[in-house]
């Protein structure tokens, strides 16, 4: 089998977060329970580094860390206005490219299934990284 390695578009990122949900959380509305399911400066404060994967609940699809721990950069490049359509794919229209998901040193808000937020594709930074999808053919 032909398979590779990429990065998630942004609208496959949100998809895999929301895990069949219409909440700003996955696990419903309540930001209260965050703890339960991701790393953020709620919970982080004695610890604030990346954590390892998985030490909190998964979401209803099985993904960890969907909500917070570290940002995770997407193929898309970063609109303000998002394309609409199923599984847009965002090549041009700037020279950002879009990071999804909050980290261990934001605030709740930040880790919304909807939080997006973009920079040049050479930034680095200590709550930032990325989550690899195994695709048929790299497609």
């Amino acid at each position: 089998a032909n398979h590779g390695y990429r990065l998630a578009t942004e609208a496959e990122w949100e998809y895999a977060c929301r895990a069949g949900t219409e909440t700003k959380y996955s696990f419903g509305e309540d930001a209260s329970r965050l703890s339960e399911y991701g790393w953020f400066d709620g919970n982080a404060t004695s610890a604030q580094y990346a954590h390892a994967v998985g030490t909190r609940a998964a979401n209803p699809w099985g993904l960890y860390d969907m909500h917070g721990n570290v940002r995770e950069w997407c193929q898309d490049v970063f609109v303000e206005k998002l394309a609409g359509g199923r599984d847009p794919l965002v090549m041009s229209g700037g020279s950002y490219r879009v990071f999804r998901g909050g980290c261990w040193d934001f605030t709740a808000w930040y880790c919304r299934s909807a939080f997006r937020h973009g920079d040049v594709p050479s930034f680095r930074d200590f709550n930032l990284g990325f989550r690899l999808l195994l695709s048929p053919s790299g497609q």
